[in-house]
């Protein structure tokens, strides 16, 4: 006999337990507050119900610590309050299935200690002196404790260099990813989620690298590679040129456009594409990724193509007519 499927509930009903929720977050409940939640809970059996599934996905999410949510909901700016009381909300309606909230919404990217949006670059120093720059899309959750001082990338590309640990005993600085850690010896280093796996690139020092079930390798300053959790590509040389977004740059030697066009995409909202008859096209240049537009009209001066736009949102580089 197939189980009877939980009704949904009422959009309304969902943003009032997103937003009971959020309160619960944000830290511990004074009594007016809890006689007030007290009060929703009784004036409706849709009120319970929303908040007995809320409940159920806060268990299934499992990933999402407490104290962590505390901090995070406290310093979240109204915007990103919203967004999140919007993706409460959506997975309330989903009826809380664990595989759709872990694998479905970036609902770890939205809590995230630190992120960028699209077109944004951000430059942090951390507490122990590294600075840590996060390319456009990109999320990381900030874990330091007295043991080590763990990175968790979350989304995107981030470029890190090492500051010098002034705590005694030593603590190891790992970035984490889902194909597996990187560990800094001394380094200036950058970590992208890329093609179902991570690349990295290693401009100074050391780096070991431990895919998840496959034996760990060291890369020397110079030396970049593709790895996931079942091993590694060949190591090659790193191209300085791949950092330059931190500095607000993108830089091609000879690059073909169909890549140019891939990396610059990563900066601007909508869907920006290259038409595969001129993707091989080379492309030299060094060009500013603050100002997007200027950079597509630059390319119609310096090679045979136009840009074609439906909307701002949706642009296509092709052939000149």
């Amino acid at each position: 006999m197939k189980p009877a499927t939980d009704p949904p509930i009422a959009p309304a009903i969902v943003e009032q337990a997103s937003h009971w929720l959020m309160v619960h977050w944000g830290g511990e409940l004074d009594g007016a507050t809890q006689r007030r939640f007290a009060a929703w809970q009784a004036a409706d059996p849709e009120h319970q119900r929303a908040w007995q599934r809320l409940q159920r996905l806060q268990g299934t999410l499992a990933g999402v610590p407490a104290e962590m949510a505390c901090t995070v909901l406290r310093e979240m700016p109204d915007a990103r309050r919203r967004q999140t009381l919007k993706l409460l909300g959506v997975l309330l309606v989903a009826g809380g299935s664990g595989y759709f909230a872990q694998a479905q919404l970036p609902w770890r990217e939205t809590l995230a200690d630190l992120r960028s949006g699209t077109g944004e670059r951000l430059h942090r120093e951390l507490s122990d002196g590294s600075r840590l720059d996060l390319n456009s899309g990109s999320a990381v959750d900030i874990l330091f404790s007295a043991r080590e001082r763990r990175i968790r990338l979350l989304a995107g590309e981030i470029l890190l260099s090492s500051g010098h640990e002034a705590i005694a005993p030593y603590r190891p600085l790992i970035v984490e990813t889902p194909s597996g850690d990187v560990q800094a010896l001394g380094t200036r280093f950058s970590v992208q989620e890329v093609g179902g796996g991570t690349r990295v690139g290693l401009y100074q020092g050391e780096l070991e690298i431990r895919p998840r079930h496959a034996a760990a390798l060291r890369l020397q300053a110079g030396q970049a590679l593709w790895f996931s959790a079942d091993g590694a590509g060949a190591v090659q040389a790193a191209d300085r040129n791949a950092i330059a977004w931190s500095e607000g740059r993108l830089v091609a030697e000879r690059m073909p456009l169909g890549r140019f066009i891939a990396e610059l995409s990563r900066h601007r909202p909508g869907v920006l594409r290259c038409d595969p008859q001129v993707a091989d096209l080379p492309l030299t240049g060094v060009f500013p990724l603050a100002d997007t537009e200027r950079v597509l009209a630059a390319l119609q001066r310096s090679l045979p193509v136009e840009v074609h736009s439906l909307t701002r949102y949706w642009v296509t580089v092709r052939a000149r007519a």
